[in-house]
């Protein structure tokens, strides 16, 4: 049965209602849930870059599609969602923030015409082991976890600890991580009716869900997550079937043993160079996350 939404968290369907420049006020309401400031104030207004090549996209089934906008105080916000696991995602998240900041600059430019700069990164997965939904992070002093300055931000929202995170939320998000995760809850079209910009969420949301090309689209991003997914996890069965069978091949316990464990490193190995997180390759295979980081001088 079609679901009568398309899904939010995707990328093309989330940039389609957060970063629609008509309809600004809902990123601003967002980025507010979020308690990002601007010069210490809540954001009024912000103007939304788009320099996403939507034709591209739609021949690049792989291509990222992210939201750039500009505060009114000029300070940058870098917004991506991902569904699937990011091989090494917190490296890509510096790289592509601390691009972000330089670029600011051209040859012979004044640093201190250099803005602060923020990034959002919403995931469909877990990135990290603790159980909060929101974690934000800067560069602080090792000792006394004084802030350096507030030159880079950056947000994860894990939305797949939703349902059991014990984390304290403000209302807003709360709403905004419902519209993500569960867009047809019935609580949703009541919120939507007591906050305009969640109404005009649910509302552009409508539009999209109804339209044959804009359904089209969205399926399609959605097919090759899945392929992706399913090629994920024939590479892991593959690992399981070839560690059983260097397993039988040993005949003794210390072979099966020993069978067991290269399995669980060759498997780790594949599916990290595929992409997946480190803590749930930790959960798959039983490995810890400190024999997972050298995995490459173990195997």
């Amino acid at each position: 049965m079609e679901k009568k939404y398309l899904n939010p968290l995707l990328d093309y369907t989330f940039k389609k209602i957060f970063g629609n420049e008509k309809h600004k006020e809902i990123l601003i309401h967002f980025l507010n849930s979020l308690g990002i400031e601007s010069q210490g104030h809540k954001i009024v207004d912000l103007r939304i870059l788009d320099h996403t090549n939507e034709k591209r996209f739609k021949l690049d089934k792989y291509s990222v599609m992210d939201i750039k906008a500009t505060l009114n105080n000029g300070e940058l916000v870098n917004i991506e969602v991902q569904i699937l696991p990011y091989e090494h995602m917190l490296q890509r998240t510096i790289y592509y923030l601390t691009k972000m900041y330089s670029d600011q600059l051209t040859q012979g430019d004044d640093y201190g015409k250099l803005c602060n700069t923020i990034t959002v990164n919403v995931l469909g997965y877990n990135q990290f082991e603790h159980d909060r939904i929101h974690s934000v992070y800067h560069i602080r002093d090792a000792e006394t976890c004084e802030k350096l300055g507030d030159f880079l931000e950056i947000h994860f929202i894990e939305t797949r600890k939703i349902e059991k995170s014990p984390q304290e939320l403000g209302e807003d998000l709360k709403g905004w991580l419902l519209f993500l995760s569960n867009p047809e809850n019935q609580r949703i079209k009541e919120l939507g009716k007591e906050v305009g910009e969640v109404g005009q969420a649910i509302n552009l949301l409508e539009e999209l869900s109804r339209s044959r090309e804009e359904r089209a689209i969205a399926e399609e991003r959605e097919k090759a997550i899945r392929d992706e997914r399913s090629f994920r996890k024939a590479e892991l069965e593959k690992g399981l079937k070839l560690g059983r069978e260097e397993g039988r091949e040993e005949g003794r316990e210390e072979g099966l043993k020993e069978g067991r464990e290269a399995e669980k490193y060759q498997i780790a190995k594949k599916l990290i160079h595929k992409g997946m997180d480190l803590p749930e390759v930790s959960e798959i295979t039983g490995l810890s996350l400190k024999d997972l980081m050298n995995i490459d001088n173990l195997t």
